[in-house]
């Protein structure tokens, strides 16, 4: 059989397949056009479809299933799934048969994608799942919409999708006779639906005109994600896969580095979607092969030169007649932009593709609007034509002004092209130095002077920016973030800090009057996550004020905004995760109010819940694994003692975060991490009774914390964290009767507040801890005078320090309370101290008799 006519059967016979089985004649009758040795070389081939089927329509792993899996349909109609009534089978494949079918509950029609076995049930079974987990949390008016599944009273697993009665996508352009616009248009909303996959890490695979269907009016639908992977957040690339990527393509739709079995990203799919545009825009495959088998269609992709879109049409107009021509070819529309962004597209290199599928469809919408596209050389004459274009009108008055006043307009236009110049230059400059270089090294440790420098050298800029912005809402936004950036680096304390808490209390003011000013212009996601996350900064740092109240004002306010925005943008992973994230952070709140234990624990709970979710999505995401074991630590951090719940809940955090630090063991935070479950692991101990383990606890916690505070000395977090740990070690250490290195502890720690305290005078957070810790000296020189055998004039020695301890501890819980700034759990700290006290007296009144 001739190369041409074997092509023209095998296309007759793909389409075939895509049908009902009743709709085959009157398609084969129509195709085949009067050749009646066609239609019998058709029809024979149909009769042994599940072994004939096209290579390179269907993935290999497929094929080798259809010679393993034979009979007849396993459902007929009339056959029920649960509330499901099966109509007709729609089609079949290696991997299972597809059905239309009626929803009883919902009166709607659904399609039946049914499992078959053949390559072994463990193997159809997990992947299986894998589909229906993806599928479930893609929410898209461009994909089809999975609606559950289940297992057939016989053990076949099946889903339950949208059916969508639709046309092929080439064919619904060719039916059409859409022009290249439209088809452009088209095309873009399939990009749409893949790269709002991509957002979620899941690519495709498998992007060809069969997976997309195109309805009545005009909507395109991304079927068949059956073979998509998730990706690794961390590297967004392809895990490890366990039958070879060659085995789930469809060869001539698949990437140079699919075909080869390398690592794939999301420029497959860009890849993909080149092949895809291609055929739209010529009516022809991009490689030309005479012997369709596997060998020479993966040395074509891998080696073979596409030909310009343009030149491949022109070729066919000319090598047919003019009656023969499709309305919508025009090999001039092609040539130049289009044809370099098909081309860009279909890099071998994935590096020289599209970055994203976004980029690419950028540049289409960029070709649409007569703008300039990233996919051709960038010159003066290319950017001056597309101008003109754009603007005949507009160029045409122009010149005559030009005429007349040429002298003038050509200085002030070179003056304002290098100040325009310049304002660009600065703003990139600054938005490097913040999000790319800055956010590449925050969780370095030793790194608090250089974020500092970084980000302040930012803010200079776009200072010096912002009188020329005038109402640019975008820069303004920057200027926020700037401040809040610097904010965080002055005092937060959630990040490494220089311990200006007033300066960090200005630079978030600044952030959120930006913000408030423009929440009337943008009310966009993005504007409105960046509000929710001012609020959340600002509670923060008033926290750090003793302003209690205001504290868990600003994170209420915080929660509001996240709520809402995760009800309007249900399928938005980032509003869920920071919702998460406000109601944790409430809770941190609450646990510095009074009488706030059950809502706090609850603000946990929740934040538990959806991050839980989050994660059995993406179950290999740093990010979320780190959110729910730090949950995980908060609800044990509202704990009853002797509650082997806490006791479970705080361990398995333990291991979490311990396997999170392993696998960043230059992250700083994730250190901190760990440190800080096992001081809250040794809490839940001593309230249990279990000294001993506390003290372990506890020194777990101390060397970590140690060896922070020698990688970065400038750190006032890791400086504060230091100091805790010692304190946190002197409760211990006097529990288990080591009083001296009790002592030894708490003198250390004092020593550090004081030196915190002295630099950031304002931080009640530093004071009150400074009052904690005069306690702590004194109950280690009250151990110490009740339990050892000293004589007289020591045990009077010691009563008289532990007293002059608590009266020091009394002094600096009134001037907090003087201030204002006494944290309603601390409300009656100088009345205790000064009962303490009180003790001594009387102690020492005893010893005097």
């Amino acid at each position: 059989m001739q190369p041409d006519r074997a092509e023209r059967v095998a296309e007759i016979v793909e389409r075939a397949l895509e049908v009902e089985i009743g709709q085959r004649g009157p398609l084969i009758v129509d195709s085949c056009g009067g050749d009646q040795d066609l239609f019998v070389e058709v029809a024979s081939l149909l009769q042994f479809q599940e072994k004939a089927r096209d290579f390179i329509e269907k993935p290999a792993v497929e094929k080798v299933a259809e010679i393993l899996v034979e009979g007849p349909g396993e459902l007929k109609p009339g056959d029920t799934l649960d509330h499901y009534q099966i109509v007709s089978l729609i089609g079949e494949g290696g991997m299972g048969e597809v059905y239309l079918a009626k929803d009883n509950s919902l009166g709607r029609k659904v399609a039946i994608k049914l499992l078959r076995f053949g390559l072994g049930t463990t193997n159809i079974i997990r992947r299986f799942h894998e589909e229906e987990r993806i599928l479930a949390g893609l929410t898209h008016p461009n994909i089809a919409q999975l609606y559950g599944g289940a297992v057939t009273p016989g053990g076949l697993p099946y889903f339950v999708m949208e059916y969508v009665d639709g046309s092929r996508l080439d064919d619904y352009c060719c039916d059409h006779q859409l022009p290249v616009r439209e088809r452009l248009k088209l095309f873009r909303k399939v990009c749409a639906a893949v790269a709002y996959a991509h957002q979620r890490l899941v690519i495709h695979r498998d992007l060809k005109p069969a997976n997309v269907r195109v309805t009545s009016d005009g909507e395109p639908k991304l079927l068949d994600f059956g073979i998509a992977k998730l990706l690794d957040p961390a590297t967004a690339t392809l895990p490890e896969l366990t039958i070879t990527s060659a085995s789930v393509m469809t060869p001539l739709y698949a990437s140079p580095e699919q075909i080869r079995g390398e690592q794939m990203t999301t420029t497959s799919d860009v890849y993909s979607l080149g092949v895809l545009l291609y055929e739209l825009l010529t009516g022809q495959k991009p490689y030309k092969i005479e012997n369709r088998s596997a060998t020479n269609i993966m040395r074509a992709i891998a080696e073979q030169e596409v030909a310009r879109p343009s030149t491949v049409v022109a070729k066919s107009i000319s090598n047919s007649p003019e009656s023969g021509r499709a309305t919508w070819q025009n090999s001039k529309l092609l040539r130049g932009d289009l044809d370099n962004i098909v081309l860009k597209a279909l890099r071998k290199e994935p590096e020289r593709r599209y970055a994203s599928v976004g980029q690419f469809s950028g540049d289409l919408g960029s070709y649409l609007e007569g703008r300039p596209v990233i996919a051709r050389k960038d010159t003066f004459n290319y950017r001056a034509m597309k101008f003109i274009t754009r603007n005949k009108i507009g160029v045409a008055a122009a010149v005559l002004v030009f005429l007349t006043l040429v002298g003038g307009i050509v200085a002030t236009a070179w003056e304002a092209r290098r100040a325009n110049r310049r304002f660009n230059q600065v703003r990139r400059l600054a938005n490097s130095l913040m999000f790319e270089i800055h956010d590449s090294v925050k969780d370095l440790q030793g790194s608090t002077p250089t974020r500092r420098l970084i980000v302040s050298r930012a803010l200079e800029y776009l200072d010096s920016l912002a009188d020329d912005a005038g109402n640019n809402a975008s820069l303004q936004r920057e200027l926020a973030t700037a401040y809040e950036k610097v904010g965080d680096i002055q005092g937060n304390p959630y990040y490494a800090n220089l311990g200006d808490t007033n300066g960090a209390l200005a630079s978030y003011r600044k952030a959120m009057t930006i913000r408030e000013n423009l929440r009337d212009k943008q009310s966009t996601l993005d504007s409105q996550m960046e509000m929710g996350r001012t609020y959340r900064a600002l509670g923060d740092i008033l926290e750090q004020k003793g302003e209690i109240a205001e504290t868990v004002r600003n994170y209420r306010q915080s929660l509001s905004i996240f709520e809402q925005l995760a009800v309007k943008y249900p399928a938005e992973f980032s509003a869920k995760d920071e919702l998460a994230r406000a109601h944790e952070t409430l809770g941190d709140g609450l646990g510095r109010a009074a009488n706030s234990t059950a809502e706090r624990r609850k603000c946990y709970e929740t934040a538990l819940s959806i991050r839980q979710n989050l994660l059995a999505a993406q179950p290999s995401s740093p990010q979320l694994r780190r959110s729910v074991a730090l949950n995980l630590l908060k609800i044990g951090s509202v704990f009853e003692a002797n509650d082997p719940h806490t006791m479970d809940q705080l361990r398995h955090s333990v291991v979490m975060l311990e396997k999170l630090a392993a696998e960043d063991p230059n992250n700083e935070r994730a250190h901190r991490e760990v440190g800080f479950v096992y001081y809250q692991l040794g809490q839940v101990q001593i309230a249990g009774g279990d000294y001993a383990g506390a003290l372990k606890s506890r020194r777990k916690a101390f060397d970590i914390r140690e060896q922070i505070a020698a990688n970065d000395p400038k750190n006032a977090q890791a400086r504060f964290d230091l100091a805790v740990a010692h304190g946190d070690l002197s409760e211990a250490l006097n529990l288990t009767g080591e009083y001296k290195d009790a002592l030894n502890r708490a003198h250390k720690s004092l020593s550090i507040l004081q030196e915190l305290s002295t630099s950031d005078p304002t931080n009640a957070v530093y004071l009150r801890n400074v009052g904690m810790c005069y306690e702590k000296l004194a109950e280690a020189s009250a151990r110490s005078a009740r339990d050892q055998k000293n004589s007289f004039a020591e045990k009077t020695s010691d009563w008289t320090e532990t007293r002059n301890w608590y009266r020091k501890g009394e002094e600096v819980f009134s001037t907090l309370r003087q201030r204002g700034a006494l944290m309603p759990t601390d409300s009656q700290e100088v009345d205790r101290f000064a009962a303490k006290v009180r003790e001594c007296d009387a102690a020492i009144a005893e010893l005097k008799k």
